[in-house]
């Protein structure tokens, strides 16, 4: 689990680091570079309490499973035209 940074995104975030943690920017830098993908330290545990929450609570958490999904989704509402005041008259 981290964040990733997208070139103009990453100089927004450090000059944030700046404006509300002074100096931190420089420990981001040396640490993580220009990397796009940045895990936190604490990234394993961090994954197994994710899992073990969306399990508890039924929620799908398998990349896998949710882009088959979002590859097979069909608009089921397509073509349709809602009309504000269809019902009144």
């Amino acid at each position: 689990m981290g964040l990733t940074l997208r070139e103009g995104n990453r100089e927004y975030f450090y000059s944030q680091l700046d404006r509300l943690f002074p100096y931190l920017k420089d420990k981001y830098i040396q640490t993580y570079g220009m990397q796009y993908q940045i895990n936190s330290p604490n990234n394993a545990i961090l994954m197994k309490l994710f899992h073990q929450i969306c399990e508890d609570n039924g929620i799908v958490h398998d990349n896998k499973i949710i882009f088959e999904y979002l590859s097979k989704f069909e608009e089921k509402s397509k073509g349709i035209q809602l009309k504000l005041f269809d019902d009144i008259l």
